[in-house]
């Protein structure tokens, strides 16, 4: 199988002709105009679990098909002016509240070839995530169904089957996802104006790490509306060369019908179990050998059991240093942001730690799919499943938290 990477949309049109020359101008003109940036206003405390769901993906065997977030990006805008923005992040936020439903369309860059994708999305019942969702890109859906995530590859009449949802938008266009991106410690917002259309707009940038590596971000927002309308996403800190995915048009709805996430599969479709996998992006996170716990004398599973429950101790404690060393992907993570993503949810009790449900291999050795339900803040379980990286270092075994594998899901 072949690696995939995350989907975008269809390019808008626009008066003003797109070209990488222009947006290398554009993001320069927008970095100087930048050098001294306002002070992020004060924001009500979000809750997030994990930093590292803010891209998912799911993977076919001939073609990429990426889930994703809710962010999309300037396409080819020209701010003409620029300046300290009067525009608060709290009003965009304010402004998303009432959208339930999301139809995203841009295109992905997938081996130097553009790809055309588009997304259906509807949030569930706490507003913070995606509950229904389908994905479709060049020769591949995807959708999800009774918490799992489903990859139809149109060239090979096969369907990869996922135990997770790892396909959707989380956060959701909302609190969750401006607040994060907001409190990046790179994060920037511009003022101008858009000689094209005449309108005024707010960009935003901004990186941080993910579970498919480092990224960063362009989000343009509608200054009347305070909507996000477009984002580029880039696989690394700095914005430059082809963004990995744009997202050029995003329209909002208070809700969908349920026929808006139901694909069209063929029968005589084969189904098939998608192999696990860790992102080779961030293997060199998990190496540190003072990071994770011994595994000698334990068993793989007896080993998942013991760090996932000394995870959940340390993020209920809100023991960040404890975090950093189980689960060293979010070493880089700044204190604020931490404390943010070890709150989604607001779990306060572990009820379980379930056995191995899925097994595969990393460069770095095997790795393991273990459920965690906890008890959150409000009363209500969710199930939360991680991945375990196991280690080999000469004569010392080990292993590492990688991080959590879909999205947390309400179990009664």
């Amino acid at each position: 199988m072949k690696p995939t990477d995350d989907i975008g949309k269809v390019i808008r049109r626009l008066n003003v002709r797109a070209s990488a020359g222009l947006d290398q101008r554009v993001l320069t003109a927008i970095g100087q105009a930048a050098a001294s940036p306002a002070a992020p206003a004060p924001l009500e405390q979000p809750s997030i679990w994990t930093l590292i769901t803010l891209i998912m993906k799911t993977k076919s065997t001939q073609c990429g098909l990426a889930a994703t977030i809710g962010v999309a990006v300037v396409g080819a805008v020209i701010l003409h002016v620029a300046s300290t923005p009067a525009w608060a992040i709290e009003q965009a936020i304010e402004a998303l509240q009432k959208y339930r439903a999301v139809h995203i369309t841009g295109h992905q860059n997938l081996a130097g070839k553009s790809t055309p994708a588009e997304v259906w999305a509807r949030a569930d019942s706490t507003g913070l995530r995606s509950e229904e969702c389908m994905v479709i890109s060049e020769g591949a859906v995807a959708w999800v169904k009774d918490n799992r995530t489903y990859s139809y590859d149109t060239a090979n009449n096969k369907v990869f089957v996922d135990p997770a949802i790892t396909v959707g938008v989380n956060p959701w266009f909302g609190p969750k996802l401006l607040a994060t991106l907001s409190k990046a410690r790179d994060c920037r917002t511009v003022e101008g104006t858009d000689p094209a259309t005449g309108q005024k707009r707010v960009l935003l940038t901004c990186s941080m790490e993910s579970a498919v590596g480092p990224q960063s971000f362009l989000i343009e927002f509608d200054a009347k509306t305070k909507l996000p309308v477009s984002i580029k996403v880039w696989p690394e800190r700095e914005r430059r060369g082809s963004p990995l995915f744009s997202w050029d048009s995003i329209l909002y709805f208070e809700d969908l019908p349920d026929s808006a996430f139901v694909p069209h599969v063929p029968a005589g479709a084969q189904f098939v179990d998608k192999p696990l996998e860790v992102p080779e992006a961030n293997l060199p996170l998990l190496t540190d050998p003072k990071c994770g716990i011994s595994t000698q004398g334990l068993s793989r599973e007896e080993a998942c059991r013991k760090i996932l429950g000394q995870l959940w101790a340390a993020a209920i404690k809100d023991d960040l240093a404890a975090i950093r060393q189980l689960c060293p992907i979010t070493a880089q993570a700044s204190d604020e942001l931490l404390r943010d993503i070890a709150r989604q949810d607001e779990p306060v009790e572990v009820l379980s730690i379930g056995g191995i449900e899925k097994e595969g291999r990393s460069k770095l050795g095997p790795i393991a799919l273990a459920p965690s339900r906890v008890r959150c803040k409000d009363g209500k379980t969710r199930e939360v499943k991680m991945i375990v990286q196991f280690r080999q270092n000469g004569q010392d075994a080990s292993c590492v938290v990688h991080g959590p594998y879909g999205f947390s899901v309400e179990v009664k």
